[in-house]
């Protein structure tokens, strides 16, 4: 059944494929707090300039010997900081986390919270076999019980073409209702990014099922996630579903929401929908407006479904539709870059305009977020200024 309904789309799956083996982050490393980790362990390891290898292996002393030992909050910061990327210092971090763990809770007075930094160092050092082994073992203790644990983990393992696993990991947020929230956008946003990259008979189930379980309860999300969902019901050979799913967007005429509906009605044979679109697009704008786009792989895919139609009007419309995409080329509105590319471009900002300090790049405090952690906070890495999520495509 499944390869009857993809037939259709064949042209156009071959022309949008979701990315191939390319694996980038779908946010960029100083929306995940990455560049406040590294400058906080270049202060340390500056701290430690000569005395790093002689306190990572009394380190590894404390945690070999008797449980009185004691690994104190400061021994875990520095050892989350010097470490370096090799087998031997990787195994002292697993062990300094479950002594710490194993410790009592009735002796921690700060607010320090390590999940998303630890999230943050094996980010660093691009190892997700090791964010999820941490995760795991000391997830059910709370220990990652924050948000950004999860989305920096999530996106460490988008990363590394572990779309599955994104998914695995979205199901434990909903499970665990971290900080109150069943639907977390940014979390959501990456679920639905690596079911578009997966892009299996599985993967869009699940999707689907997600999206109606946002519509039901009213949860609107981001922009960028919608897009992903429509392009995921495109690519498994389903315009109709792609076009209810954009109609949900109150802003049509974004990039990415704008050249998808046009695919799903080109899919849909629905060419003369086709062309109010392309007139939105040739209206005469004003001086300090954006000049707004097509890629060539969406004006191509426009061709053929022109050509392929059985429309009496055909003809009259291959020539409507040629004298508006020649006005586009000859504008500049015509781009080489890949709706793949533009779907899956990086997210650099998750700062909200009502806060902007509601972001990523913040780790979230566990005890009712009245204070947050401020240690891995880059000086002016982020502009104020900058739209949040919900105005990207």
């Amino acid at each position: 059944m499944l390869r009857k309904s993809i037939q259709p789309l064949i042209a156009f799956t071959k022309a949008f494929p979701p990315g191939g083996t390319t694996y980038r982050s779908l946010y960029a490393p100083a929306a995940l707090g990455i560049d406040g980790y590294v400058g906080y362990r270049e202060k340390t390891r500056t701290q430690h300039l000569h005395n790093a290898d002689n306190f990572k292996r009394k380190m590894r002393e404390f945690v070999a010997g008797s449980s009185t030992n004691m690994i104190f909050t400061e021994d875990l910061k520095n050892i989350i900081h010097l470490i370096d990327n090799n087998p031997e210092d990787k195994k002292l971090l697993k062990d300094t986390i479950e002594r710490y763990n194993q410790q009592g809770k009735e002796l921690r007075f700060g607010n320090y919270v390590f999940g998303p930094v630890i999230m943050r160092a094996c980010y660093h050092m691009q190892d997700p076999d090791l964010a999820l082994e941490l995760f795991k073992g000391a997830g059910s203790d709370g220990f990652f019980d924050q948000l950004s644990s999860y989305q920096i983990l999530a996106d460490l393992l988008y990363e590394s073409g572990r779309y599955q696993e994104v998914r695995e990991l979205y199901d434990t947020i909903k499970s665990r209702q971290i900080q109150g929230g069943r639907f977390p956008k940014h979390s959501i946003t990456l679920t639905l990014a690596a079911c578009y990259k997966e892009n299996t008979p599985a993967s869009y189930q699940y999707a689907m099922e997600l999206w109606k379980e946002l519509n039901a309860v009213g949860h609107v999300p981001m922009r960028k996630a919608t897009s992903f969902a429509a392009a995921l019901a495109l690519n498994s050979g389903k315009p109709e579903v792609a076009i209810e799913i954009l109609s949900t967007v109150a802003k049509g005429n974004y990039v990415t929401i704008r050249q998808l509906k046009t695919l799903a009605l080109c899919a849909l044979n629905r060419l003369d929908d086709v062309v109010p679109i392309f007139r939105t697009v040739l209206e005469v704008k004003g001086p300090f407006e954006k000049q707004q786009t097509f890629c060539r792989e969406v004006i191509e895919r426009i061709h053929e479904a022109v050509k392929q139609t059985k429309e009496t009007n055909a003809s009259a419309m291959l020539k409507d539709m040629e004298r508006m995409i020649e006005y586009l080329e000859t504008n500049g509105q015509i781009v080489d870059q890949t709706m793949d590319s533009i779907l899956c471009s990086e997210i650099v900002s998750t700062a909200q305009r009502k806060n902007v300090n509601s972001n990523l790049a913040e780790s979230y405090n566990t005890r009712g977020g009245r204070q947050q952690q401020r240690s891995f906070r880059p000086a002016k890495t982020y502009d104020q200024r900058r739209p949040g999520l919900s105005d990207m495509h």
